[in-house]
């Protein structure tokens, strides 16, 4: 539960916010007032996106736990790392380290190892490394977002193996965003600067198009950021970075309906991680190129395809500074070949409208692992991995008032060892089903059945080793790995209501509730080597324990989310809230996995023809007692950010982003091995594009 504190403070913001929504001056109008023209008023919830059944529909219709991060949110928060950027998304939290970039997502307390789809342009990120840190981590600059579409839950009937906790899709920026109207060429500039880690950042942009049919779009992004300083001011070592980012992206549309998209992402990172006397000066270069075909011919129901391939390649290069094993290199590099093709065809059959979705995709990893000291290999063994897949999901509409929507998959993968001693494999069918009711036209009810299969990884099947001194605990490889199997009940309403409080305005929420039960849940499991009375034999023969990945009987997690929505076009809010918990159903204890309960509420004002908008952000984060045995608990804290956009011209914007305007001295669940978060902070920023 929420801190008494915590509460206090969601009571007093509800108070002033219900006082300011019903003032006079916003219910009634004045004397002599103009009748205003009608207004078109939008908000988050009615941002389209393909992610929920890879057919176009705005989130507040979607029958799922849908949300999505427009441009304008990351215009105004300004993030400077993934955690910043999905702040606000409900059932949803990221894992960081002060002294690592990469990042690692959790939905609804599933995380690592690919429980989480994380695609970049539909290009998966799957690299995994095992250490003091999550399993399954991913590099972005935040700066070349232009949305992210976020799915939760089940969605590998359309998303591949493994998407058990759900899917987070990161689209970079288009030529489109950049070109406007008849422009045929643009570039920007962007220049920011944050006061607490004295961080830099130049940002530059450029479009032109080509003929009539060809845009290309290049990017490059410089970031350097020095320690930062906790609430209480003190300096974090290494949390300091230097990142370099180049995007190059070409659209060559055919015709209308036919349109091809190549795109190539490089990232290099460079920073120090580990504290004294295990320091290592790090390298983490990160690439995507991606291929999409788009093909939707007019008067052609029957073909709406897309055909994509990627390549995604993570390598990190590390160098011991200190220690006994200073000047110790070491070096971790996944390659990700993979591709994806689905078509809709859309008919009548009567009075009920099909959608027919249908389609398949492939994907490789290899690992390959070298450290001189012969460690590294142990823990994140080499190897490859293969899976593939076939969908259809056939999505019926009748009238406008039901909607229903069954899909099959099937999945197969296979496991290697670098050495040829691990082989292992399997497949399964995985159903969805889904009921969507709207008895009023504000009202919409929805509830899904759909379980997800995630194949075991390779460090879970292969890790095989000796833990350095001075715990020398053996890890014990598992080739008898059962694949995850999820068991997902969901229901939810969608709720969007026009004109609630004034003219033209609207209201927009979704709250979903969950019931999730995984079969035969991968965890860690440590047999001691000392008993009550003294030392016991193990299986794996160590004297000091044994380490492997098992199946445990079942994992339950269970929980609900809110997301609203209220714009009255001169002002708007937002509210997200989370509730998880999950348990291990074996012996009872709390899943180590399962974040705490969070609330975040934002709420802001348009002023000067929408050109100034000023407002502000409250997070709220409960304590995490509910831990298993020797994990480290967290306790509440309160996050207020304010912030400030203003477009003074068509060409110049400045912006100004105040976090942690209270100084909270905080730490993160699950980064409690790490330092605490940055203190206040004051990021200013100034953009300037040209064009013609």
């Amino acid at each position: 539960m929420l801190s008494r504190k915590v509460h206090f403070r969601l009571l007093a913001s509800t108070a002033v916010l219900t006082s300011f929504l019903f003032s006079p001056s916003y219910l009634f109008a004045q004397d002599g007032a103009i009748a205003l023209d009608k207004i078109t008023v939008t908000t988050i919830l009615d941002s389209i996106s393909d992610a929920t059944t890879k057919t176009d529909e705005k989130i507040v219709d979607t029958l799922a736990g849908t949300s999505v991060v427009t441009e304008t949110e990351l215009k105004q928060f300004q993030p400077g790392r993934p955690s910043d950027v999905l702040a606000a998304v409900p059932g949803l939290d990221v894992q960081e380290d002060s002294d690592d970039p990469g990042s690692a997502i959790n939905i609804r307390g599933l995380q690592d190892f690919g429980r989480v789809n994380v695609m970049i342009d539909g290009a998966r990120q799957n690299f995994q490394r095992s250490g003091h840190n999550a399993d399954g981590q991913f590099y972005l600059e935040p700066e070349l977002i232009r949305q992210v579409d976020i799915v939760r839950g089940p969605v590998s009937t359309i998303y591949g193996s493994g998407a058990i906790g759900g899917v987070v899709n990161f689209e970079t920026i288009d030529p489109i965003d950049m070109l406007r109207h008849s422009q045929t060429w643009a570039a920007q500039v962007k220049g920011q600067y944050n006061t607490n880690d004295e961080g830099k950042l130049v940002s530059a942009t450029g479009a032109v198009k080509l003929m009539q049919n060809v845009s290309f779009l290049g990017n490059i992004v410089w970031r350097d950021n020095d320690n930062y300083e906790d609430g209480d001011g003190n300096l974090i070592p290494n949390s300091g970075e230097e990142i370099l980012t180049g995007l190059a992206k070409t659209v060559i549309d055919f015709a209308p309906g036919n349109q091809l998209k190549l795109s190539y992402l490089d990232q290099k990172n460079d920073y120090i991680t580990g504290q004294v006397d295990d320091q290592r000066e790090t390298e983490a270069k990160d690439r995507t190129i991606t291929g999409k075909w788009l093909f939707n011919p007019a008067q052609n129901d029957l073909i709406d395809l897309s055909a994509s391939v990627y390549f995604t390649d993570t390598e990190i290069d590390q160098n011991r500074l200190d220690g006994a094993l200073a000047g110790n290199q070491r070096n971790f590099t996944i390659e990700t070949i993979g591709t994806d093709v689905f078509n809709s065809s859309r008919f009548h059959s009567g009075l009920v409208t099909h959608t027919i979705t249908y389609g398949g995709d492939y994907f490789k990893d290899e690992v390959d692992v070298k450290d001189q000291a012969q460690r590294a290999q142990l823990f994140t063994p080499s190897g490859e991995r293969e899976a593939y897949g076939f969908f259809i999901q056939d999505k019926i509409e009748y009238s406008t008032w039901l909607e229903l929507i069954g899909a099959m998959r099937y999945d197969n993968f296979s496991l290697q060892s670098a050495d040829g001693r691990i082989d292992t494999q399997g497949d399964r069918f995985s159903p969805k089903f889904t009921v969507g009711v709207k008895p009023f036209e504000n009202l919409q009810l929805f509830a899904t059945y759909a379980e997800g299969y995630r194949a075991p990884s390779i460090t879970e099947t292969m890790i095989d080793g000796l833990h350095p001194p001075p715990a020398s605990f053996a890890f014990v490889p598992n080739p008898f790995l059962t694949p995850e199997t999820s068991h997902n009940l969901e229901g939810g309403v969608n709720l969007s209501f026009d004109n609630v409080l004034k003219s033209n305005d609207k209201f927009q929420a979704k709250v979903v509730y969950f019931h999730n039960k995984v079969d035969d849940f991968i965890d860690q499991q440590f047999e001691s080597g000392f008993g009550r009375f003294g030392p016991v034999p193990t299986s794996c023969g160590n004297t000091v324990g044994c380490f492997s990945y098992a199946n445990i009987a079942e994992a339950f997690l269970r929980g609900f989310e809110v997301e609203a929505s209220y714009d009255a076009k001169d002002w708007f809010a937002h509210l997200s809230y989370t509730h998880v918990r999950g348990d291990n159903q074996q012996d009872g204890t709390p899943l180590l996995s399962v974040f705490p309960e969070k609330v975040v509420a934002t709420i802001g004002v348009r002023l000067m023809e929408e050109k100034l908008v000023i407002g502000g952000r409250w997070t709220g984060v409960a304590a995490q007692d509910r831990v298993p045995i020797g994990a480290l608990a967290s306790e509440s804290y309160n996050l207020f950010d304010l912030f400030a956009t203003y477009d003074v011209t068509d060409n110049f914007s400045a912006g100004l982003t105040l976090k942690n305007i209270t100084d909270e001295q905080y730490t993160r669940y699950l980064n409690l091995e790490s330092d605490a978060e940055p203190g206040f902070s004051a990021l200013i920023s100034g953009t300037i594009r040209f064009g013609g």
